[in-house]
């Protein structure tokens, strides 16, 4: 688009400058006629390029108010259309002898004398047809703005952090954004010039605001070291303000409905007829015409061999970028084809481009996991992105551990809708996981190990010490025999340590039955009641209204509900309180019934939340060798359950147990 912009432009330049020749070779009353550079604001005042098969036609308002003022100062105009940021610099520099814009539209206003017209270019507010939340300017915070460059509030949007705008080179793609809905919101230089190019083009989606943002007046500026230019200038504008094609001109700019196309068919004859006869002008026009066309192609010709190099560069570069990429690249078809593949892969997986080529995606991977790039295909062609880990076979029958990321490469017009599959090698990295996860379950055998020989070298001590006794004292026969129940009990409690790590630590069938959870809970309770009375404890309740039912292991779930309950007992102080909520959630099918256990004691450290499901942890000693939570744990799993904790040092604990369901049953 830019490039044709500029060939727009050199194509416009070249034709005004043909015109200035063929006006200098005209009779000789007009070869004395000065000729007045005049730079324009491509947008306000428009002018318009109206496309012809024979090439692009000058036409518009600012034209034709500058040839009327170079008429009135015994001249001829030649017009320079270009970017508002460059008007202001090239008056400046000489090159131009007046512009004619917007006032806000120009920057770096100080060395510029400024003539107002009565001229008028409203400036309205443009949206997408599915905004609902715009209405003016107010409004503007939180949607996409489109402008062009140089844009009159571009500088004013810039300052404002919760404005998002996006730049475009032309008005057209300003619109296109709006129409496809990839911004809301496009403030014309211009609302007339904006409805014609959406009439002409056919943007469905795009609606005119109410209200305008402003009606901002033309202004001719010229360069304050030309004091005597810009005297003339305004004798000039004055006088063209009393002539009645001046008025036509206004007339027909403040016509709504005119259509610009129709601008061409209205050429003011006056600038010719002064100084040549419309035959001359006529067969002068034609042979510029076809001279400026032969100068066109010849430049367009060089520019096409440029663009031609430049892409085959281009196309260079990113093959190079894929050739010289570390992970394995592929491009697949929907169907798994390789169409292409980089060098790493045909290294990795020891085959050339021929062989490789004749292959799908699925002849990677292990037969066993053909189906899944099957699925993965579909879904990264369903989805545009997917990522998978695979294990490619190689041709020497190498395996290698491979993470897959896809996504479709997005072409104007392809022939074929592909895929390209980044394949990073993942072999080494598995490995150093999985002796890292050796490591883990070593590190987590030895605390067990340390844990049990804690635990029961307590009783194994008690055991020797009575044993010794008993060998080495003369102990009366009621001495015996109480030392011998203390060995007794102290084997016992080394016994069921090894009972229950043995228990939890290998699979064990469950006994199903339908659990009614709230009758399970209240019957804890009672269990639990010289605890909680001699801490005289409060226990709040919240069941739902109707009973709930599900299946489960039922002496498992009362040990679970007691460990937890027990463990809110030991943390809360004399006068405690303890709250058991069970809510559901979820919807038939897919329900799930959560319990939550808040209590108000001492809460658990920070930095012992994530060791409390470890064997062996406790913070009381007294109270318990560490496994009660360890157990819970694992009775929860084995429901296909989640036990997760809620606590604050000092503010309490909650313990939330989510079982699921395949279906909730209601009883009245």
């Amino acid at each position: 688009m830019q490039f044709i912009n500029r060939l727009a432009y050199i194509h416009i330049i070249l034709i005004q400058s043909f015109i200035g020749i063929f006006l200098s070779a005209a009779p000789s009353h007009a070869a004395d006629q000065k000729i007045y550079k005049v730079g324009f604001s491509m947008y306000s005042p428009p002018i318009f390029f109206i496309e012809h098969d024979y090439g692009t036609v000058i036409r518009g308002l600012g034209m034709d108010v500058a040839s009327l003022i170079a008429v009135n100062m015994d001249g001829v105009s030649q017009v320079y259309p270009m970017d508002d940021a460059n008007l202001v610099e090239e008056l400046n520099k000489g090159n131009l002898d007046f512009i004619l814009a917007i006032k806000d539209d120009l920057n770096n206003l100080q060395n510029i004398n400024l003539i107002e017209t009565n001229i008028k270019v409203d400036r309205r507010i443009f949206i997408n047809s599915e905004c609902r939340t715009f209405s003016s300017l107010k409004d503007i915070s939180g949607h996409t703005i489109a402008l062009e460059r140089d844009h009159f509030l571009s500088r004013l949007l810039s300052l404002q952090m919760n404005v998002k705008y996006i730049e475009t080179y032309t008005q057209k793609e300003a619109l296109d954004l709006v129409n496809s809905g990839k911004a809301q919101v496009y403030i014309s230089h211009n609302n007339l010039l904006t409805l014609d190019m959406i009439k002409r083009i056919g943007f469905s989606n795009i609606n005119e605001a109410e209200a305008s943002i402003e009606s901002a007046p033309l202004f001719i500026a010229v360069h304050k070291n030309n004091p005597v230019l810009y005297s003339s200038l305004l004798k000039a504008y004055e006088k063209t303000r009393e002539i009645k094609e001046y008025n036509n001109i206004l007339k027909r700019w403040q016509d709504r409905d005119i259509e610009y196309a129709d601008w061409m068919k209205k050429d003011i004859r006056y600038f010719f007829s002064s100084y040549a006869k419309p035959l001359l002008t006529l067969i002068g026009l034609v042979i510029l015409a076809l001279f400026a066309v032969i100068s066109l192609n010849a430049m367009l010709k060089r520019k096409v061999l440029r663009v031609t190099k430049n892409l085959r560069i281009s196309e260079q570069r990113y093959r190079d970028l894929i050739e010289l990429s570390p992970d394995m690249i592929h491009l697949i078809s929907m169907h798994g084809k390789i169409r292409l593949s980089n060098k790493i892969a045909l290294t990795h997986l020891g085959y050339d481009k021929n062989e490789i080529a004749s292959l799908r995606f699925h002849d990677l991977v292990l037969p066993e996991q053909r189906e899944d790039v099957t699925n993965f295909i579909v879904s990264v062609f369903r989805e545009r992105y997917s990522h998978k880990e695979f294990t490619f076979k190689a041709k020497n029958g190498n395996i290698i551990q491979v993470e897959v990321v896809a996504t479709i490469i997005a072409e104007p017009d392809p022939v074929e809708d592909l895929a390209c599959c980044f394949s990073r090698d993942i072999t080494e990295r598995k490995r150093l996981e999985e002796n890292l996860l050796h490591s883990d379950r070593l590190a987590i055998m030895g605390r067990m190990a340390a844990g049990i020989a804690h635990e029961i070298n307590n009783p194994l001590g008690i055991i020797l010490t009575n044993a010794q006794d008993a060998l080495y004292h003369k102990l009366s026969d009621e001495d015996s025999i109480e030392s011998l129940k203390s060995i007794e009990r102290s084997a016992l409690r080394a016994a069921k340590i090894i009972e229950d790590m043995l228990n939890f630590t290998r699979p064990a069938p469950l006994q199903l039955s339908p659990i009614d959870l709230p009758s399970l809970i209240d019957g804890s309770l009672l269990l639990l009641k010289q605890k909680l009375k001699q801490k005289k404890i409060k226990i709040e309740k919240k069941y739902p209204v109707n009973m709930v039912s599900f299946n489960g292991d039922e002496n498992l779930i009362q040990q679970l509900l007691i460990n937890i309950i027990l463990n809110s007992i030991q943390a809360v102080k004399n006068e405690g309180l303890i709250k058991i909520l069970i809510k559901l959630a979820g919807e038939n099918g897919d329900g799930r019934i959560i319990l939550e256990i808040e209590d108000n004691g001492i809460g658990i450290p920070e930095e012992d939340l994530q060791k409390i499901f470890n064997p062996f942890f406790t913070s009381r000693k007294e109270d318990g060798f560490g496994m009660g939570l360890f157990i819970s744990k694992i009775i929860v799993d084995k429901h296909y359950g989640s036990l997760s904790v809620r606590s604050k040092a000092g503010k309490g604990t909650a313990m939330s147990i989510e079982f699921p369901i395949e279906t909730i049953k209601f009883s009245e």
